[in-house]
């Protein structure tokens, strides 16, 4: 009969192990005839019957751990295949590791089963298949694991291995939160700030723990590093309020913070989510600026509001709404709130009118964007396009940029790809990085060619690097086709999930698509 293992017994038992690994291989390899207790009644000269090598000792252990896992014992199973994974006295294999770890999974060992999920969701030595990889988180969380209850209930919000359950996510994640795991404590206060509780039934979320194994996982130190592992981020596109009047520094520094903006947040010294000041030194400003302008949409709103108040640059809400705007057209979710909130007073269009009237392209820019946006409507479609038009005559590369992007798309104009490349490379040579990103992104798509699909790639991952959440669009795109780069379905999820948590609809979509396409045929895996 299989054994479910208590998860404090499991930690006790790796805790042994990690010893007899370490100290307990050392000193049994020592000679004993060292000790303080020989050295006042005996000579230094030392006479050896036999030669006892660490090296010795570590074989043996070893043939006893293949011995153990070989004859079905899930801790022993368990053991090789982390082994396997550290590369610690064995080579590395990740597809050994999965062997071993997922044979200890099978028998419902609970860390097995966590490690085991983390690797199928990742595509570590096995295919992904993120439906597998919640089955074991499950049966981890059921054995209070706080890390894998955590993981249920993000996966009951972002509607893709399960059907979204706002119940379900909120009991999870308090459960997991109540055993100390920071990351849920702070998921949790998301929820209660952003959803209705009507939607929430907390009848049955009464999680106090009285099981030891919480309290042993509670002292671990791998809280913060599970997103990045778990490839799981809090997504909702429709159910989050859409009432939301207000947005505090900071939640605007908290989304630089996301996964891949770890260089954005470097070159601002963030690395704390309680930050709350807009107060930088001033040479990070000029940082700011370039990731603005390599397609960053946080680094877009930041600037946006330093514009807005007048920090560190001279208050100009015209240069406020084009930062907005074209956040915006980057999927930020913060960017129209904010906009919204700065054109309401009356004065800001006087002035907007003025300028439009002097030939500010800038001006016109925001007027037509204001309208592209849906977010005002005083002026009609030809009005728009025309403000557009006038304003990429005049070399304004944003301008530029998006009239592009209309005859690349066929919004508003008439689809033309071709005419749309020319004006992005016209752009490109104003000195815009987006025009070059775009381009890039054509020629992934084939609608520009391109000679070496490589050289593309690595183009498009600087630009990565740079926050642009187009390069992760596209890179996402890459690895789901194997475009310049070889086929990996996890990694193709890893970047659409940051995408789609920064906020890409698109990304999002596509994601879904490649959950929809390896979704059994089960009830339990129906979503919307």
């Amino acid at each position: 009969m299989k054994k479910t293992y208590k998860v404090h017994s499991y930690i006790r038992i790796l805790i042994v192990l990690l010893i007899s690994l370490t100290g307990l291989t050392s000193s049994l390899g020592q000679d004993s005839t060292s000790s303080l207790a020989f050295k006042k009644n005996r000579p230094d000269s030392r006479v050896y019957f036999y030669y006892h090598s660490d090296i010795s000792y570590e074989l043996w252990q070893r043939f006893n751990l293949f011995k153990d896992a070989n004859a079905g014992n899930p801790l022993a199973e368990h053991e090789l295949g982390i082994r396997y994974i550290l590369g610690m006295g064995l080579p590395a294999d990740t597809v050994k590791a999965a062997y071993w770890i997922h044979k200890a999974a099978e028998q419902n060992l609970p860390g097995a089963c966590f490690n085991y999920g983390i690797m199928v969701n990742n595509g570590w030595g096995v295919n992904w298949n993120p439906f597998e990889a919640f089955k074991y988180f499950y049966i981890a969380a059921e054995n209070n694991m706080p890390q894998a209850e955590y993981i249920i209930g993000i996966s009951y919000i972002d509607n893709l291995a399960v059907k979204r359950n706002w119940s379900e996510a909120y009991k999870w994640i308090k459960k997991s939160a109540d055993g100390g795991f920071k990351p849920a404590a702070e998921t949790l206060a998301e929820l209660k700030k952003s959803v209705s509780f009507s939607k929430i039934d907390t009848t049955h979320a009464n999680t106090d723990q009285s099981d030891s194994g919480n309290k042993n996982l509670q002292a671990q130190d791998n809280q913060t590093s599970l997103n990045s592992s778990t490839n799981l981020v809090f997504i909702d596109f429709n159910t989050v309020s859409d009432t939301v009047s207000e947005i505090p520094n900071k939640t605007l520094l908290q989304d630089i913070l996301h996964e891949g903006n770890e260089k954005l947040a470097n070159v601002l010294h963030l690395n704390d989510k309680k930050d709350t000041t807009l107060a930088f030194n001033p040479s990070a400003i000029d940082s700011l600026a370039i990731f603005g302008e390599a397609g960053s949409p946080e680094a877009l709103t930041l600037l946006g509001k330093l514009c807005e108040l007048g920090l560190y640059t001279k208050r100009d809400l015209t240069q406020a709404a084009v930062y907005y705007l074209r956040a915006i057209k980057l999927d930020s979710p913060r960017s129209p709130v904010l906009l919204w909130k700065m054109i309401r007073s009356q004065k800001y269009f006087v002035q907007l009118k003025k300028q439009v009237e002097d030939n500010d392209p800038r001006a016109m820019f925001v007027w037509y964007g204001l309208f592209s946006s849906g977010i005002d409507n005083q002026i009609t479609e030809t009005d728009a396009l025309n403000f557009l038009k006038k304003a990429a005559s005049l070399n304004y590369i944003p301008a530029l940029n998006e009239l592009g992007l209309n005859l690349y798309t066929g919004k508003f104009l008439k689809q033309d790809r071709e005419k749309a490349v020319t004006i992005w490379q016209h752009s490109e040579n104003l000195g815009s990085r987006e025009a070059s990103l775009r381009i890039l992104v054509a020629e992934i798509f084939g609608y520009v060619k391109a000679e070496d699909f490589q050289n593309t790639v690595a183009e498009i991952q600087k630009a990565d690097d740079a926050g642009s959440i187009l390069a992760q669009e596209t890179l996402a795109y890459c690895f789901e086709n194997g475009i310049g780069t070889e086929t990996n379905e996890a990694k193709a999820v890893m970047y659409y999930r940051m995408a789609a948590q920064r906020g890409s609809r698109f990304a999002f979509d596509e994601l879904k698509q490649m959950y929809d396409a390896l979704r059994p045929n089960d009830s339990n895996y129906k979503v919307d």
